[in-house]
This record gives C-alpha cells, sequence and structure tokens, in this order.
C-alpha cells in the first residue's frame, strides 16, 4: 500500500495539467484588425495599451503589442481546467501522465506585433515577429 501511496505522490507532484491550463494567456481580440489604415484607438481598445512605446524623429509612433494569436476565450480555457479537473479526479491523478505533456506541447507561442502610427494616428507600417 505504501508503494502504491508513493507513486501516486510522485505522478500527482511532477507536473499538474489543471494549473497549466489555467495559467495560459486568454484572447484579446481578432488580430486580423492589425492592418494598415486602422484607428490607434480601435486597437487599444481592442487590445489594451501596448507593452511598449516610442517616439520616432519624424512624429510617428512605434508600438509593439506581444499576443498569442491562437490564444483561447476564457470560457475555453475554464473547460479545458475542468476537463483536466476530472480527468485527474477519476484516474486519481494518473491523468497528468497524459495532461502534462499535452499542455507543455500547447503553451502560448506569441507574436510580436510592431506597428507604426503616423500622425494622424492610423496605421501606416505593421510588421510580425514570431
Amino acid at each position: 500500500m505504501k508503494k502504491i501511496t508513493l507513486v501516486l505522490c510522485c505522478l500527482m507532484l511532477s507536473g499538474c495539467a489543471v494549473a497549466m491550463s489555467a495559467s495560459r494567456s486568454a484572447s484579446k481580440g481578432d488580430t486580423a484588425i492589425i492592418q494598415e489604415g486602422a484607428e490607434r484607438m480601435f486597437i487599444e481598445d481592442t487590445f489594451g495599451p501596448p507593452n511598449m512605446t516610442s517616439s520616432l524623429d519624424d512624429g510617428k509612433t512605434k508600438v509593439i503589442y506581444k499576443i498569442d494569436p491562437d490564444a483561447h476565450s476564457t470560457g475555453a480555457r475554464g473547460a479545458a481546467v475542468a476537463e483536466h479537473l476530472v480527468a485527474d479526479v477519476l484516474t486519481l491523478g494518473l491523468w497528468e501522465i497524459v495532461g502534462t505533456p499535452l499542455e507543455l506541447a500547447a503553451q502560448d507561442e506569441y507574436t510580436n506585433y510592431i506597428i507604426i502610427y503616423g500622425k494622424d494616428n492610423k496605421i501606416e507600417k505593421v510588421e510580425t515577429i514570431r
């Protein structure tokens, strides 16, 4: 009995798919709206303040957003957390053998969106870097 308990404890402590799933980034919005001619106010309303802002010599503004374009909505994240939790309970923690590698493989992949706004606060140029 002690060996079974020890094995189960080791498996449960090896990783936590529930926590990993819960800590993934939530979707901020559709990145397709980041295109030339879009208004700065519309972009900031959708994605919030940029990660970095700098003024350029010619009066233009350069901003950088770090976004996961494949992020899930809060509801989808909640469903994934519930699925991992139920699977953990039903398998007495053995789900972690499968769930943790699944969550590791599905970690966030951020894309940097480098946006140049003109003096009129409209996007003049967009560059994406994965």
